[in-house]
This record gives structure tokens, sequence and C-alpha cells, in this order.
């Protein structure tokens, strides 16, 4: 499939490593180059070595294209605290790995995590999220747009935040056996191929997030959160039917369209309206994904639920402030 130069300019693979000829701080500063893109937030007084370290050395290979960021990385005791800049058209979703050494994980400085090597750990990167590492430690991390997510794995990410993979299961093992397979492969990958790995992962994560399914409601702190997460995931099955109402969701949901409208209105928003920000942040995702390159912008807008091309492209010029074709040839 030819690739757009527009699209060419965001397929970026960078390799650095530390060079020991130079200090200690320019060598961290070297290691926290994949952060140089505004969308992160990062606490650069929390951001540090080790202290008592007397050479610090990393290597990352970083891939980077429109849906997807890989990091394999390497790096000795150090102490990482950013997180991604809460955006209303787009959410996120990251998928972590160590495979030697340790990595803690404090999130929103509250709770700690601490996933063994060969577990996968999976946050919400829009979460303050402080990493720490010991000296030698090897691992991964893929940043994946929460509407990418879905559309491969048939799962809303909102409902595995903080889940923690660690092999328990054969499709557990599966699954973390293809991420290591990706991690050994990210240094001599192709960016333009990088997708088409991700999409493999989610096809193994797949049946890993049906299992944890059955106990989605624990990871919720209120039952009124809980129905409007499953809301959202019927919303999604639904996306491509410009007929289903409010009514159908509440069905599905299991609730009244009444006590449904009321959960949404806590939050702001009706339930179409939350439907309508859905449909865009998909469109918005698949015009920019190079698997749907082919499609064009008014099948786009058909496949999620617009009926009208002009209603599509006003909607979507007043969401994100511009037309659906400027917006699929931006950089």
């Amino acid at each position: 499939m030819a690739i757009s130069a527009a699209r060419m300019d965001r397929l970026i693979s960078e390799t650095r490593k530390s060079d020991p000829r130079i200090s200690i701080d320019d060598n961290f500063r070297n290691f926290l180059s994949f952060l140089a893109e505004p969308f992160y937030d990062v606490d650069s007084r929390s951001c540090r070595v080790k202290k008592g370290v007397r050479s610090y050395g990393f290597r990352t290979t970083l891939i980077r294209n429109g849906m997807v960021r890989m990091l394999a990385f390497e790096t000795d005791a150090m102490t990482l605290r950013y997180s991604i800049k809460k955006n209303p058209y787009h959410s996120f979703v990251k998928f972590l790995m160590v495979t030697e050494g340790s990595l803690s994980v404090t999130v929103n400085g509250v709770r700690t995590l601490k996933p063994e090597v060969n577990q996968v750990l999976i946050v919400d990167p829009t979460d303050d999220i402080t990493y720490a590492t010991a000296r030698g430690t090897k691992g991964v991390s893929i940043l994946l747009a929460s509407n990418y997510f879905h559309a491969r794995s048939s799962h809303l990410a909102a409902l595995f935040k903080e889940l923690l993979i660690s092999g328990k299961t054969p499709r557990e093992s599966c699954f973390i056996g293809a991420l290591e397979a990706v991690r050994r492969h990210i240094p001599s990958m192709a960016p333009d191929e990088a997708e088409d790995y991700c999409d493999g992962l989610c096809a193994f994560l797949r049946p890993v997030l049906s299992e944890c399914f059955k106990d989605k409601e624990k990871a919720f702190s209120t039952h009124q959160d809980f129905l409007r997460a499953c809301a959202v995931d019927a919303m999604f099955k639904h996306i491509g039917d410009a007929s289903v109402k409010a009514d159908t969701i509440a069905r599905e949901v299991g609730v009244s369209t009444r006590y449904l409208s009321d959960l949404f209105k806590k939050t702001g928003k009706t339930v179409m309206n939350r439907f309508l920000e859905l449909r865009l942040e998909r469109a918005s995702t698949e015009l920019r994904d190079e698997a749907f390159n082919e499609f064009s912008i008014e099948e786009i807008a058909k496949k999620n639920g617009f009926v009208s091309p002009a209603h599509f492209a006003r909607v979507f010029k007043k969401f994100y402030g511009k037309t659906p074709r400027e917006w699929r040839t931006a950089i």
C-alpha cells in the first residue's frame, strides 16, 4: 500500500544510547528525548538518575507513527514522572513489560505497582505516573490510541485500567510471549510495520481481556461509573448503526432510558452527545490510520454512523477545528 508523504513524515524510528565520554546529566537528557513530544507533561524535577550512581547507561529504540509509540529500553537506576496531557478528543492506553531488572509504577502518588519480570501492566497514561527502575532494567513500552485499541481488541480500554497480566493462564502466556517477540524486533522494525505488529498483539490480548471482563465491575469506584462504562462499550458495538438511539443503549446496559439519561447528565453530557463524541473520535483515528488509507472520507463517515457526509463534515469541523480532509492530511 502506498504511503503518503505527509504520513511518511509521521513515521519515525530512532535509536539512542549512552556515551561514556559525556556526563551523567547529558546522558540522562538524551535518554529523555523519547518524551520530546507536545502531548507529554513531564515533571522535570522528579526525573533523575538514582543518587550515588557514578555512570549512567541506556539504550532506547523508539518507533513512532500516528497510532502507535513503541519503546524498547535498557536503563540504569533512575526515576521518571510524566503523563500524557488529558485531551477531550482522544485517550490512550499503555502496555509496560520488564524483561530484566525491576520497575515500580506509582499512580497518582497513591498506588504503587511492581510488575515482576515478564508480567505486563496496562495503565492509563493520562494518570500522573512515576516510574522507577533498578540498574540494568530492560523492557518495552507501547502506547496506543484508545480507539485503535478498542477497534483491534474489541474491548474498551477504561474497563482494564491498571490491569496486571501475569501469565497465570495459557492465554496470558501467549500474549506475554507475543509482546516479548515484538520487543526483540523493535530495533530492526520499520515504522510502517508498527501497526501490523500491534494488530497482532491486540489479537493475542483479546481472549485475555474476555477472561478479565467477567470481573470488570471491580475496576470502578461506583456502580454508576460501571454502568456508564458499559453504556460506552455498547455504543462502540453499535457505532456504525445510525439508527441506534439511547433506548437501545439503555436496554443493553439493563437500565431504563431515563435512568441512563440521568447517569450521563451527571457528567454534563447527554447519552447521544457522548455517542456522537465516540463516533467522531473513532472517525478521526481512522482518517489517520494506515489501514484505512483506501477508504474514502464518505466511507469512514458511514462506518461510524453518519448517513450524510455533509453533516459529518460539519460536526467534525465543529469538534476538531478542521474539516475531515484537512485532518487527514495534517502532520
